[in-house]
């Protein structure tokens, strides 16, 4: 009621009155003029003041004037909305007359009537704005907090409310609107069960509590989010005489969160009324919530869409400038706005090679087992976090963007890897096919100098492919050997042997090409020492792969000559020196020349110098031989060049035994260890067991 609504008319002047209603905890609440002192609230509410015979005979009311206070007293009951008692005073100065007695009750009526008008047009006036706000917000903070501004509207017994929603990912209750709490109660957090919230959301059941259980309740949340709540309320010592209702938030027969709303001030008893309301604001806010999440997940797939089509004309653009490598690794980093390194699985290199984290990257074991895997990987390289998101040609990874994980990477950011990938991918096979007919033309010349028939024109040629024909020259022939299923792997291995010898070579003139599983290499030297250093080299490389996850590499090295017309002899001898350390079958590279005697036996079959190895030893292999040790007897021998002294020292035996020893393998083997030609076949067979 305003001010001016508060005073009579129709009296002799203007009467001030006062009107109470007994509410559902039986307690009377002061409803028009003024607030009382202490003294006329206590005089007013005395109930020996009301216990009185009507002077004035009506069936709707009761009323005497009691002259201590100069005042008409009233009491009657109001039957709409509901059933309540109601007490009036007005300060007459004099006993009224039954008319005014009437008008006065009449007109008591009449303004509670409007008052309860104007209570249901505030609630449906809060109705309204919530489902305005439905339709009218999709921001989802803002419109949480109108409709909590709206409870209170509509539940006017109510002084103060929050909104909880579940967190999926920390299974908790979170505030996500509040209304006359203090910013600390988005710190109060409850688990499922705990609190009234946390159990009115496990149970699914909305409750009315009184103070009483509402502590009982509340007993088992956790102390740092109690004190949250206790500061958000502006109390710090005692839980405050409140009563509380709690509803679950839910749309259909999924739980979303919990509506929580306190009465601090005595108006009223909370109803079952009020909590069917209560809960009307919680579907509307459930509606809300799954509206604002549909809105932000449509917003977010468009975003994306916009986005991803953004990233798909960027690259497109590089593609048609024919950006290279470097260029697509800044774009990308730039568009994720992470350290970003482009890995080249053939070149063994980081593209561009001097920014932070290439650095970083650098000698490290990048791949370390990884480089035949076509999924993302997260590792830890160098106490780094990495994303390595592989650049697949035809099922097999050529490369990596290695992104440093300073955070995780957004479904955005992924797309501009896949694109980047794309591009990345498109880019080297490109080079790979420009850099096979570059090979096809060196493997078409190399055939040329093989067959040495225009001598004038391979002169010319040779200049062509950086080659001195006044140098001298020789060539060396590399083979992985190993089981590689996959031709595209070995075709991965080949070009990454090829970048390492070009890597290593690039201070030399060399001519270089792949074929299959072979390498061949024809190098100019000046001198005998340049070749040394050209072969450890080579060396260098061939160590390199007996550490790796790889085919073996065995390399064979030809004779150094002066002139073009040698480089048939010296590829047979690279030939023949790949083909002698592949029998033997040990990772490593070697020259014709080291070979020595071997070259002998390198066009021979190898089970027939088996063969021979095991017809000579097999009858020292009999039961009473090996008792004997007879053939490690003759193997130290030979070593010791036919020494008594030394052999009999080396195998701890007298040398009269030696002596018996020496006639017993003479009789077996039918051979005399003094005859030229029997002491060199028994030599042969050792060496040639050594090997074999």
């Amino acid at each position: 009621m305003k001010q001016n609504e508060m005073t009579m008319r129709g009296f002799d002047g203007a009467l001030t009155y006062h009107v109470w209603m007994l509410s559902c905890t039986e307690e009377w609440v002061h409803l028009f003029n003024d607030p009382l002192t202490d003294h006329e609230e206590t005089l007013f509410l005395n109930e020996d003041l009301w216990t009185y015979s009507s002077d004035i005979e009506s069936h709707n009311y009761s009323t005497c004037y009691n002259s201590q206070m100069g005042s008409q007293l009233f009491e009657f009951a109001m039957e709409a909305p509901t059933s309540n008692l109601v007490r009036a005073c007005i300060h007459s100065g004099r006993a009224l007359s039954e008319f005014e007695c009437d008008y006065f009750v009449l007109k008591v009526r009449n303004l509670l009537l409007q008052q309860t008008i104007e209570q249901y047009w505030q609630e449906n006036a809060a109705w309204l704005e919530g489902l305005h706000s439905l339709t009218s917000m999709l921001e989802l903070d803002e419109l949480l907090n109108n409709i909590m501004h709206n409870v209170l509207i509509a539940i006017p017994a109510v002084d103060r409310g929050f909104l909880m929603l579940y967190d999926a990912e920390t299974q908790k209750l979170t505030p996500k609107a509040s209304v006359g709490f203090g910013p600390s109660i988005y710190d109060f957090k409850t688990s499922l069960g705990e609190g009234i919230g946390g159990k009115v959301y496990q149970d699914g059941i909305g409750r009315i509590v009184n103070t009483e259980q509402g502590l009982a309740t509340m007993s088992n949340v956790q102390e740092n989010s109690m004190k949250s709540m206790m500061a958000a309320m502006g109390v710090t010592d005692k839980f405050p005489n409140i009563l509380a209702m709690a509803v679950p938030v839910r749309m259909n027969k999924e739980k979303i969160g919990v509506m929580i709303v306190h009465q601090i001030t005595k108006k009223r008893k909370l109803t079952h009324a009020d909590l069917r309301q209560l809960q009307g604001f919680a579907d509307q806010a459930a509606i809300a919530i799954t509206n604002a999440r549909l809105f932000s997940e449509l917003r977010e797939t468009n975003e994306y869409l916009v986005r991803r089509n953004h990233i798909h004309e960027v690259f497109t653009k590089l593609s048609l400038k024919d950006s290279d490598l470097i260029m697509i690794a800044k774009t990308v980093e730039r568009m994720i706005n992470l350290p970003v390194s482009l890995f080249d699985v053939t070149k063994n290199e980081c593209h561009p090679h001097y920014t932070p984290l290439s650095k970083k990257l650098k000698d490290s074991e990048l791949l370390n087992g990884w480089e035949d895997s076509v999924d993302t990987l997260t590792v830890t390289i160098n106490e780094i976090p990495v994303h390595l998101y592989p650049i697949v040609n035809e099922g097999i990874p050529i490369g990596f963007f290695v992104v440093e994980l300073q955070r995780l990477l957004s479904p955005i950011d992924t797309v501009v890897l896949e694109q980047g990938s794309a591009l990345v991918a498109l880019k080297m096979v490109n080079t790979y096919s420009m850099t096979d007919m570059y090979y096809k033309q060196c493997y078409e010349f190399f055939n040329e100098l093989l067959q040495y028939k225009e001598p004038n024109l391979l002169v010319s040629k040779s200049k062509d492919f950086g080659l001195s024909p006044d140098k001298p020259l020789f060539v060396t022939v590399m083979q992985l050997n190993g089981n590689v299923q996959v031709s595209k792997k070995l075709e991965r291995y080949q070009r990454k042997l090829i970048a390492a010898l070009h890597s290593e070579l690039k201070s030399f003139q060399y001519l270089l090409f792949g074929f299959q599983d072979k390498v061949s290499i024809i190098m100019n030297v000046s001198s005998e020492s340049q070749q040394e250093v050209a072969i450890q080299k080579l060396e260098n490389i061939v160590e390199l792969y007996k550490n790796k996850d790889a085919p073996v590499l065995m390399g064979g090295i030809g004779m150094v000559y002066q002139g073009l017309e040698f480089v048939a002899r010296s590829f047979e001898e690279a030939n023949k020196s790949l083909a002698y350390i592949s029998n033997r079958e040990t990772p490593g590279i070697i020259s014709y020349g080291s070979i020595g005697l071997n070259r002998l036996f390198i066009s021979q079959q190898v089970e027939d110098i088996q063969q021979f190895i095991q017809e000579v030893f097999a009858p020292l292999h009999s039961p009473k031989a090996k008792s004997s040790d007879l053939e490690l007897t003759l193997r130290t021998y030979i070593a010791a060049n036919r020494s008594i002294s030394e052999t009999a020292e080396r195998l701890h035996i007298h040398q009269n035994t030696l002596y018996h020893r020496i006639r017993k393998i003479e009789e077996i083997l039918a051979v005399n260890l003094n005859d030229s030609s029997d002491w060199l076949k028994l030599l042969l067979a050792c060496h040639l067991s050594d090997l074999y």
